[in-house]
């Protein structure tokens, strides 16, 4: 019998999900045993900074994926940075998150439009007949204008391009620079254990709450969660990659629960597109339901233990890990 969540989670959006899926079984994104944690840190976040580098000269600003995927990169690096915070002084953690958090808002009007179609047309693939057809056509168009607006500016895109690439590169640079001072678990757990538990609170206020504000705050947790388990993962492959994998899952139903949020501030705003308004807001409303009691259900699970006894796991993976030794 199929779960709620499995019954939801095949209607994500395409693309981002399937990015998101590759980039899961990637073992690229990985601490190694045979390294220091400072150096493993270090040594992930100048690669992910050289791929996004890398995805950015290709791309010319051409190539939304490419885009996508380096602002992905970016935020690789930015949750290695609150894996670590413990380790870095609060004023040189917040520099060097805003560097990397800049560099990403240059490159993310690229996908907004695109993301826009893509939700819309999941909403008419999920209410089929349902979702008025009056209105479809003309918002379609006008997405549609939007995007190739936005494509046509070649210069522009290269601009914001070139001005990422150099922050990007102007940010790489500081890594070795990175004053990492402690090591081992006692550079990793505190971060760990601070993603877990400002995740666990964001369940606990969307559940009470469920604005678009909690739920888009509760995927940034999610996220983090998610890298950072991946950054673990070899310390115990099969609970933590199920861990992963079940994060993962929970951040693509609050994600496209955030871009349905995202299309109906569109229906608001846009003129012109005729009746079924009104209806065309019902409906997202009632997907965004689907998609948020699904996640609910999800993440009851996956931040099910207390944030002392999730730390004291982690811990005797982690320590067992880099012994090369069995857990008691």
């Amino acid at each position: 019998m199929r779960t709620l969540v499995q019954s939801l989670y095949p209607l994500s959006v395409p693309g981002e999900i399937e990015l998101e899926a590759a980039a899961e079984k990637s073992r690229g994104y990985r601490l190694r045993r045979e390294e220091s944690a400072a150096d493993g840190v270090r040594r992930l976040a100048a690669n992910q900074a050289e791929k996004a580098i890398e995805r950015l000269r290709e791309a010319g600003g051409g190539d939304a994926a490419a885009t996508h995927g380096a602002r992905k990169d970016l935020k690789k690096i930015r949750a290695l940075l609150r894996l670590v915070r413990g380790g870095l002084d609060t004023s040189t953690h917040r520099a060097e998150i805003r560097r990397y958090r800049d560099a990403g808002r240059l490159l993310s009007e690229s996908r907004e439009a695109g993301v826009k179609l893509e939700t819309l047309g999941g909403l008419r693939e999920r209410f089929g007949s349902a979702f008025p057809a009056s209105l479809t056509g003309a918002w379609t168009a006008a997405l549609e204008a939007d995007r190739d607006r936005f494509e046509s500016d070649a210069g522009a895109a290269r601009e914001r391009v070139d001005e990422a690439i150099e922050a990007i590169s102007a940010a790489a640079a500081r890594i070795p620079d990175w004053p990492l001072d402690s090591d081992s678990w006692s550079l990793v757990g505190p971060g760990l254990t601070r993603s877990y538990r400002r995740g666990r609170e964001a369940l606990k206020r969307t559940r009470a709450g469920g604005s678009a504000g909690e739920v888009h705050e509760l995927r940034k947790r999610v996220k983090d969660l998610w890298y950072h388990l991946r950054l673990l993962q070899d310390a115990w492959p099969g609970p933590l990659e199920a861990d992963a994998r079940e994060a993962h899952r929970l951040a693509g139903l609050l994600g496209d629960h955030h871009d349905l949020a995202v299309l109906a501030e569109d229906l608001r705003s846009r003129q012109g597109l005729g009746a079924g308004r009104e209806r065309a807001g019902e409906l997202i409303a009632e997907r965004q339901s689907e998609l948020l009691a699904g996640a609910l259900d999800l993440g009851a699970r996956l931040y099910a233990e207390k944030p002392k006894r999730f730390r004291r796991r982690l811990r005797s993976y982690w320590r067992a890990w880099k012994a090369n030794a069995v857990p008691d």
